[in-house]
Parts: C-alpha cells; sequence; structure tokens
C-alpha cells in the first residue's frame, strides 16, 4: 500500500518540476526577438559630411555632428570612429557656451533636415545615409565628403528587410511571398544599375529623385545618381554578411549602449543572438514562389520605411506600376503580382529606424525597412 504522505509528495515535486518548467518556458519565450531579419537590402551608402572649418579629425573637438539617432548605423560608426581613431570622448551637444574643445558633440537630426541645419551654421558637419550626403555637399558653400563609411568599414550592414515576429508565425505564406516580391525588385536594380544609357536606369533615377527630393528637376535627378554609386544593393545572407552583425553586437557592448548585453539575457554569444535573429528559409524559397492570379485576392500587410532613404530602393521599385508591367506582371506592381497589398504603417515615412522599431514593437507594422543595427539595439534592450 502507498504511504499517503509519500503520495502526497510526490504529487507536489512534480508540480513543483512543471512550475519550473513553465517558468523557464516564460523566460525563453521573453527572451524571443520580436522582429525576424529576412533579408538584406544594401550596404554602405553613408557618410561623414563636414564643413571647411573642419580639415583633419584633430578639428573635431568641441565641433557639433548631427547624427540620425543612436539606435541608426550612422551614430553607431561616428561614435566607433571618435571612440578609436581620436583622444576625444562623444557626447550630446549641451548647447552654445557649455561646450569643451575635448568633447567631439552630437545632436539628432533626421536626414532631410540636415542641409538646412549646415546652412544655417547649427552643425559643423554629420554623418547621414545617401542620396543626403550628396545633397549636402552639392548645396552647403564649403561642405565635403571626409569619408565614405566604407573607408571606416568595409561593407557594412546597413538596411534590412525584417518582419513581426507574430505576424511571421501566423502569417508564413504572406511572408514567403513578400521575400520573393522584395528579391524579384532587387533583382531588378542590380541589372539595372548595369546599364546606365537604358531606359529602365533613367526611370530608377526619376523614382529616387521624387522619393528623396519630392521632385524631379534635373539637380535632383543628378544627386540622386551621383548617390547610386555609393550604395550596394544586395538581397543575400551569407556567414559574412551575418559576422558583420555580430561585429555591431559587439560595437554596442563596447560603447555601452545595451541595457543588457545578449549574455546577461541569457544568450550563448553574439552568433547566438544572430542565429535567433535572422531567417534565411524565405530567401531560399524565393526563386520557387509563384505569383498569384490577377483575379486573386491580395493579402493587405503593414509596412514602415525611411523618408527619403534610397538605401530602401527596393521598396520603391516592388511598388512601381510601370516596373511591374516591364516584368511582364500586366497592371500590376511587383507586390501585387506575389499577392502582397501593402500599406503604409502608422506614422510612415519614419524618421530612422528607431522610429520603425517602435513601430513594430507596439505592433503597428508587420513588415519594415529599417537598418540592422537598430534593429539589433532596439531588439535587445526591449528584451532587458
Amino acid at each position: 500500500m502507498v504511504n499517503k504522505n509519500v503520495l502526497i509528495a510526490a504529487v507536489v515535486a512534480l508540480l513543483i518540476v512543471a512550475s519550473i518548467g513553465l517558468i523557464l518556458m516564460a523566460e525563453t519565450e521573453d527572451k524571443e526577438p520580436q522582429i525576424v531579419i529576412l533579408s538584406q537590402v544594401n550596404s554602405e551608402g553613408s557618410a561623414i559630411f563636414v564643413s571647411d572649418a573642419i580639415t583633419t579629425k584633430e578639428d573635431f573637438g568641441g565641433k557639433v555632428f548631427a547624427t540620425p539617432g543612436t539606435a541608426s548605423i550612422q551614430h553607431m560608426i561616428l561614435a566607433d570612429y571618435i571612440a578609436s581613431e581620436t583622444n576625444f570622448t562623444f557626447a550630446l551637444d549641451p548647447g552654445a557656451g557649455s561646450r569643451s574643445n575635448n568633447v567631439v558633440y552630437w545632436t539628432p537630426v533626421s536626414p532631410g533636415q540636415m542641409k538646412d541645419f549646415m546652412l544655417n551654421g547649427d552643425i559643423d558637419g554629420g554623418i547621414a545615409w545617401e542620396p543626403f550626403n550628396s545633397q549636402i555637399i552639392s548645396s552647403v558653400p564649403g561642405a565635403w565628403i571626409y569619408k565614405w563609411t566604407d573607408e571606416i568599414w568595409d561593407a557594412h550592414p546597413c538596411c534590412v528587410l525584417a518582419v513581426n515576429s507574430k505576424f511571421e508565425q501566423s502569417n508564413p505564406e504572406a511572408v514567403q511571398k513578400f521575400v520573393a516580391a522584395h528579391v524579384v525588385a532587387t533583382t531588378w536594380i542590380m541589372e539595372t544599375i548595369q546599364d546606365n544609357t537604358s531606359a529602365n536606369y533613367t526611370y530608377m533615377i526619376e523614382i529616387a529623385s521624387i522619393f528623396a527630393f519630392g521632385d524631379n528637376s534635373t539637380a535632383n535627378r543628378a544627386i540622386a545618381e551621383d548617390s547610386l554609386g555609393h550604395v550596394k544593393y544586395d538581397f543575400n545572407i551569407n556567414q559574412s554578411w551575418k559576422d558583420s552583425l555580430e561585429t555591431v553586437i559587439e560595437t554596442y557592448t563596447r560603447l555601452g549602449l545595451f541595457d543588457k548585453t545578449p549574455e546577461q539575457l541569457g544568450y550563448e554569444s553574439s552568433a547566438d543572438l544572430v542565429e535567433r535573429l535572422v531567417n534565411t528559409d524565405y530567401i531560399a524559397n524565393a526563386s520557387s514562389t509563384p505569383t498569384v492570379g490577377e483575379d486573386d485576392d491580395l493579402v493587405t500587410v503593414r509596412v514602415g520605411w525611411l523618408a527619403g532613404d534610397i538605401h530602401q530602393l527596393a521598396r520603391l521599385v516592388a511598388m512601381d506600376r510601370n516596373i511591374g508591367e516591364g516584368l511582364g506582371f500586366g497592371d500590376r506592381t511587383i507586390f501585387e503580382a506575389f499577392g502582397i497589398n501593402v500599406q503604409g504603417g502608422a506614422g510612415n515615412p519614419y524618421a530612422n529606424g528607431g522610429f520603425v522599431m517602435t513601430a513594430f514593437l507596439a505592433d503597428e507594422i508587420d513588415f519594415g525597412y529599417l537598418g540592422a543595427p537598430p534593429a539589433i539595439l532596439r531588439t535587445v534592450n526591449a528584451l532587458a
């Protein structure tokens, strides 16, 4: 006969074990990233620009630089450059009258406004994505490019396509279709750039100019064309690119911008976090993803993107009806040909990747085009 007290003790032990298991499962789920990186969008394509009062890095002391915000790769690259290549510290600008010549100051400014800040003398330089660097040096007397970011970090990661994790889990077919459309659009860009005499090339420059500057003037087309030469478009994700994301994580750790490091959150390493963040299956299956019939229903998805950022040209291409028709999809965009209806997210377009991540975390968008660094920084800090 089983002793009653022994039986009760056994049941209690099982309940304790089960409770611990549920707690550990909840903790594991809490550590799951709230986004999934699906594809690369571009690499490189940013620059540090300065006024003619600056000739070398020794002139940076006491000067004010604009960045798109702490979560951006531009801010990260400038902060790391100051820390590793100069004897200055890097700090938020306290305003005139409180500055030291031993400090390089930064202030948050959206790239589209940096030209006016330079013209007004509010900043001495900055770091931005294209086409705004090319715009600034063509519009601000004395402004020049101090360094393109690929001179600091060759082939550094930049914009990515990401999806809300919950959306991916419940709508994998829609995610596959979206990625397939993105791959077709990016391939069109990569092929079009090879022939600058084609009608497609001229049209690409026009839509980039209108998106970035609001018009298709000769001057703005020239700026857009010049800026395209500094951007590398690609959708592929390989191990080398994943390694670069590990470098981003290690740089953020060194700069002290994580509330808790990945290891403190329970990840084994930077590589472990990257593997949990990135899913390459959708790219692998993109070429075999079929288009839909012209009368088929479309899946509406909420998408966020950055204001005027031609790094994210693939989104423009995939939403352009003329390009879709040229590819043989009839009176449809590339997205529509794959069954996707794009709806801009609340607050779209966004000033920087940090705001795109805010929209992700608030469940206001399903997909987003944003920089890989803000995706990583805000993801980790949201889990802290």
